[in-house]
This record gives structure tokens, C-alpha cells and sequence, in this order.
């Protein structure tokens, strides 16, 4: 089914404008970021950009129009980010057109320039209307880099639990989860690396049209700028730097300021760039400082877990009513001894080597254990026996009381038996002579 031109027009003409609607509408630094690279819709946001291009005749509004674009891309690259992370495909899309539009803003500049134009109010203007994007951008990295830390801490924690609980398998799935976890974080810091570059590269190209004063003050503005993303750094990692840490940075830095307000800009930016140079010795001591930190961290839970693997042998020990020697965690104690030394020392590495040691040493520990489990079990099963065998020849010692009795029973009801016999003849017997003489007697009297 075609289309037609009323049809079309409409359509033309709202893609032409849309954009500007969502700025207007929300007031906020980015645009809405509308269909993501990760949408099968996508195509209109290029068509409408593309028209917009079209429809845009001066160079200068063209340029413009390229640092709108690449901040249209800074909040898609937040959208995917948010929503499906730094692995997505849309991001990498996102990027590259990112990248496109700051090198077809300079490549404008440039062409300017080439024909004679006198281009630096309009590279101080992109360069300036570049500050907003670019600070959304980095933002959206940090945003992203916090979520994975806490994704980190989350997983370590039930990694943890996991390991105490003695969940083999949850605790495989979980270390391989936290491992996608760590790859997910690396990967991150490459793309912000790598667009980072791309920007400061395209930023120069601007500088390089930009009046001598317009480039000193940007410079001494930046300069603050990574000062105090430097101090928040530190602070959101919990480094503390010495009090004189930014002491050559603010001496240049003053001293760049001074030669500005005297109109010597070139000097100004050379001292603000010192001024630059002398923070990558700070940001590689809070480098240094969080790597110290996160090994204390980790030799502190390795501590922490081997006292705790300790206690959990006790218990069961106590449990099962066993008895362990005095020097049933000797080694254990001796490792834990000198892990809590190298700690104090400040040698982490080393201290969470001696813990996982220790913790290694209960191995030994929980074999004496079951040991000690088999010989009690074998000595209540003998103890079982035993009695089992008192009780059967108790049984049979009864039985054998009880046919005794049974048997005297009989001999006495026998004896008595007889002697009724006995007695009964007797006082037959008796009858009997008692007869005879009574006999005996009528026979006299007879005669």
C-alpha cells in the first residue's frame, strides 16, 4: 500500500522537529534519547537527524547541529547503559555515531577555516556547548562503574556466605558470575577510555581555532574541574590524601591565573597544563592507595573467615561431644599469629597468604576430628556389644535360676508327695493293726 504525499509530509516534518519538542519539553541537559540503537525503530531517529541536516543550510548551524547529535548519542549510550549494560550491542552503535558527529563538527570548523573564515568564536561556541554532553557522558561511566561495584560487594558477600554454608555448587555459580561481574568492569574502562580519547582529540581540533584567551581559560576551568573529580574520587573510595598533595598543582595553577588576568594567555596555558601534569601523580597515588586498600580489605576477610572456619571446628567438635588435644590447632595458630603480624605491618599480601594458610591447616584439624568421630563410634559400638552380651548372659543366668527353681519346686512337691504316701500307708497300716487286734479281740470274747 503506498503512501501518499499528505501522508508523508506530516511525518517529514514531526521527525524534523521532534527533537527539539523533547528539549523543550524536558529542560534537561540531554535530550531524551528516544529509540535506542537497541531498538528495531532506530532507523527513525537517523531519518529525522538526517533530515534536520538536510533542511540546515549554513555551516555554522550544521556544526551545531553535530554537538546536538552527539548529545542525542550521550543519552542513548546512559539508556543502554541503565538498562542493558556495558556488553549491549546499541552501546557500541551509540559510540561510534558519538564519534562521527564531534569529528564532522571539527571537519565543518576546519572547512571554515580553509575558506578564509574566522572560525574561533564558532569553535569556542561547540567547544562550550560540548561541556554539558561531555560531562553527562562521564557521568553515565561512573554511574555505571558504581552499579558493578556494589553488583561486586553483593556477590562477595553471598560468596561468603555460600563458602561458610559450605555450598559447593551456589558458591561455583556465584564465583563465576562475580568473575562476568570484574570482565563487565574492565570492559567499561576500555570504552570510557577509548571514547575519552576520541573526545579529547576532537576537543584539540576546536582549541586549535579558538582565540589564545578563550583557550587559557578553558584550560585553568578543566584543570579545576579534574581537581575535584580527583578530590571525590578519593572520597567515594575512602583514600585520604596528605594535606599537601595538590600543593604544586595549586601553586601553578595560581600562577597560571595571574599570567591570564596580565594577558599573557599562552603562559597561562602552559602553567595550567603543568598544573594538569602534576594531578597524574596524585590520580596514580590514589591508584596506588585503593589497590592498598582493597588488599587489606581482602586480608582482613581472609583473617576474619580462618577465625570464624575455626570456631565452626570447635562447635562441631563440641557438638559431637569430642575432646581435641591443646594441640589440635597449633599450626593454625601459629599461621593466624603471623598473618595478624604481616597485618599490622602492612604487608596484605602476605598476611592473606598466611590466613588462607591457616585456614588450610584446619584441613588437618577436622581429619583428627573424624578420627576422633570413628574411635568414639567404634568404642560406643564395643560398649553396645558389651552390654548386649552382659544382658544375654544375665538372660541365660535367670533361665538357669529359674529351671533351679522350677527343679527344687518339683523335688519338694515329690518329697511331699511321698511323705503323703508314706503317711497314708502308715495310717492304712495302722487301720489295718487296729482291725487285726479288734478281730482278735471279738474272737476272744467269742471263745
Amino acid at each position: 500500500m503506498k503512501m501518499s504525499m499528505n501522508t508523508i509530509k506530516p511525518i517529514l516534518i514531526s521527525l524534523l522537529f521532534i527533537p527539539f519538542l523533547v528539549f523543550a519539553q524536558n529542560g534537561a541537559v540531554l535530550p531524551k534519547a528516544g529509540f535506542t540503537p537497541e531498538s528495531p525503530f532506530y532507523f527513525l531517529d537517523k531519518l529525522g537527524e538526517a533530515l534536520r541536516e538536510f533542511f540546515t543550510f549554513n555551516p555554522e548551524g550544521k556544526a551545531h547541529l553535530q554537538i546536538t547529535f552527539a548529545a542525542e548519542r550521550v543519552a542513548e549510550i546512559k539508556v543502554v547503559l541503565e538498562k542493558r549494560g556495558v556488553e549491549a550491542k546499541g552501546l557500541e552503535v551509540a559510540q561510534s555515531r558519538f564519534q562521527a558527529h564531534l569529528a564532522n563538527a571539527a571537519t565543518i570548523v576546519a572547512d571554515q577555516k580553509s575558506k578564509g573564515e574566522d572560525v574561533s568564536n564558532l569553535a569556542k561556541e561547540l567547544d562550550d556547548k560540548l561541556e554539558k554532553p561531555k560531562s553527562a557522558l562521564a557521568d553515565s561511566f561512573k554511574t555505571e562503574k558504581r552499579a558493578l561495584e556494589a553488583k561486586e560487594d553483593e556477590l562477595k558477600a553471598q560468596l561468603k556466605a555460600a563458602h561458610q554454608a559450605g555450598d559447593t555448587a551456589k558458591e561455583e555459580a556465584l564465583a563465576q558470575e562475580l568473575g562476568q561481574v570484574k570482565a563487565q568492569k574492565e570492559l567499561l574502562e576500555l570504552k570510557e577510555e577509548d571514547i575519552e580519547n576520541e573526545l579529547e582529540a576532537e576537543e584539540e581540533k576546536l582549541e586549535e581555532e579558538m582565540e589564545a584567551q578563550h583557550k587559557a581559560e578553558k584550560a585553568i576551568r578543566e584543570a579545576e574541574e579534574e581537581k575535584a573529580e580527583l578530590i571525590d574520587e578519593a572520597a567515594e573510595e575512602g583514600v585520604e590524601l596528605p594535606a599537601s598533595a595538590f600543593a604544586e598543582f595549586d601553586n601553578l595553577l595560581a600562577q597560571a591565573k595571574s599570567a591570564l588576568q596580565a594577558g599573557n594567555f599562552v603562559e597561562a596555558k602552559n602553567l595550567t597544563k603543568r598544573a594538569e601534569k602534576s594531578l597524574d601523580q596524585i590520580e596514580k597515588t590514589i591508584e596506588e592507595l585503593e589497590k592498598k586498600q582493597e588488599k587489606r580489605e581482602e586480608a582482613e576477610e581472609a583473617i576474619q573467615e580462618a577465625e570464624e572456619e575455626k570456631q565452626e571446628v570447635l562447635d562441631e567438635a563440641r557438638k559431637e561431644g569430642i575432646e581435641l588435644p591443646s594441640s589440635a590447632f597449633a599450626k593454625f595458630d601459629r599461621l593466624l599469629a603471623q598473618a595478624k603480624e604481616l597485618f599490622v605491618k602492612e604487608n596484605y599480601q602476605g598476611a592473606k597468604q598466611l590466613a588462607e594458610q591457616a585456614e588450610d591447616a584446619l584441613e588437618d584439624v577436622d581429619k583428627e576430628i573424624e578420627k576422633l568421630e570413628k574411635e568414639k563410634e567404634q568404642q560406643e559400638e564395643q560398649a553396645k556389644e558389651e552390654i548386649e552380651k552382659l544382658e544375654k548372659e544375665k538372660e541365660q543366668q535367670e533361665e538357669q535360676a529359674k529351671e533351679e527353681i522350677e527343679k527344687l519346686e518339683k523335688e519338694k512337691e515329690n518329697k511331699e508327695e511321698q511323705a503323703k504316701e508314706e503317711e497314708e500307708r502308715n495310717r492304712e497300716q495302722e487301720e489295718k493293726q487296729q482291725e487285726e487286734a479288734k478281730d482278735r479281740d471279738n474272737e476272744k470274747e467269742e471263745r
